[in-house]
């Protein structure tokens, strides 16, 4: 039989052998990435999101764009010259939601990455242009709700800023409505390299003076990516 010696000894052995194995666990993938190269490091990031989750702040936007599960495939790495910035091709299936409004996205996936100290980070966001299509919607979805025309101009791509790229008598319905809220219940996003669809789900209420207003539809709209901006190329409504 062991004495409680020789079961002292053992189990100070299992706890460094489960110590060693917990630290490989972190420090192995770290010296993969190391000696494979930037581009397993920069996989291992966007494919760790998986995992880890996606919660993305916007500007403007007080509610994070979050996750409840995605995937990035066929990721492909370039890496620039000096060997401290890169850009991450991928597609992208993404099920989430900002605030109150459901999102499903599909499509490309365009990631900056930047050497910092011997890790390869997102130099912004982990999702970008899937960021800037939704940060796009949901302006307009405020735009509406506030009233604000200056603010729904702003949002057309160029050449569109003088109207509101048509559909003007159904804005002109919606914002002579009283009390008016507008709420995007789902966007469903299919994403280009340059260029995205987006269609919305929305309800809409509000009170005339002859009737309250309580109604429900779907739009389809088309995005067109302006630097690291997407705006609207067709009608906001």
């Amino acid at each position: 039989m062991r004495s409680s010696e020789d079961w002292s000894r053992l189990g100070g052995v299992l706890i460094i052998v489960l110590a060693s194995s917990a630290a490989m666990v972190v420090l192995v993938p770290r010296l993969l990435g190391v000696a494979a190269g930037p581009e397993a490091e920069i996989i291992t990031f966007l494919k760790g999101t998986e995992r880890e989750g996606l919660s993305m702040t916007l500007p403007g936007v007080e509610e994070p764009l979050e996750s409840q599960k995605h995937h990035f495939a066929r990721i492909t790495v370039n890496v620039e010259p000096g060997g401290e910035r890169a850009v991450a091709w991928a597609t992208l299936d993404f099920d989430g939601q900002l605030g109150r409004t459901e999102i499903s996205s599909l499509g490309v996936e365009r990631v900056p990455f930047v050497l910092r100290g011997r890790e390869w980070v997102p130099e912004g966001l982990a999702a970008p242009r899937l960021a800037a299509v939704v940060r796009a919607l949901e302006l307009r979805r405020r735009a509406l709700e506030a009233g604000n025309r200056e603010a729904l101009a702003g949002l057309l791509a160029p050449g569109l800023e003088s109207t509101t790229g048509g559909g003007e008598a159904e804005l002109a319905r919606v914002l002579d409505l009283q009390k008016r809220r507008y709420r995007a219940e789902r966007w469903l996003l299919r994403l280009e390299r340059d260029e995205a669809v987006a269609s919305e789900e929305w309800r809409l209420e509000g009170q005339l003076p002859s009737r309250p207003v309580d109604e429900k539809g779907q739009r389809r709209f088309s995005l067109i990516r302006n630097r690291e901006e997407f705006l609207f190329s067709s009608s906001l409504m």
